[in-house]
């Protein structure tokens, strides 16, 4: 079984704004990492747990974008 590095540690949403932060933890060096970024207006139609979810998928995917992109850099 694959053992999960990354946790996160704390989902801030402004709904007025439309804003999101995310907190990732590496379980091993206590690296942190916070995204932020801005939600569609569309995307704010839900309840609060799945809507906590989806913003936790958006910001794993929009680190490990940029961990791809880092590691196509530095080749």
């Amino acid at each position: 079984m694959r053992q999960h590095l990354w946790q996160v540690d704390k989902v801030t949403i402004d709904l007025e704004d439309r804003d999101a932060a995310v907190s990732i933890v590496h379980k091993l060096s206590l690296s942190e990492v916070t995204v932020h970024f801005r939600l569609k207006p569309e995307q704010l139609d839900t309840q609060a747990i799945p809507l906590r979810r989806r913003i936790e998928i958006l910001a794993g995917e929009i680190v490990l974008d940029l961990g791809s992109f880092l590691d196509s850099v530095s080749n």
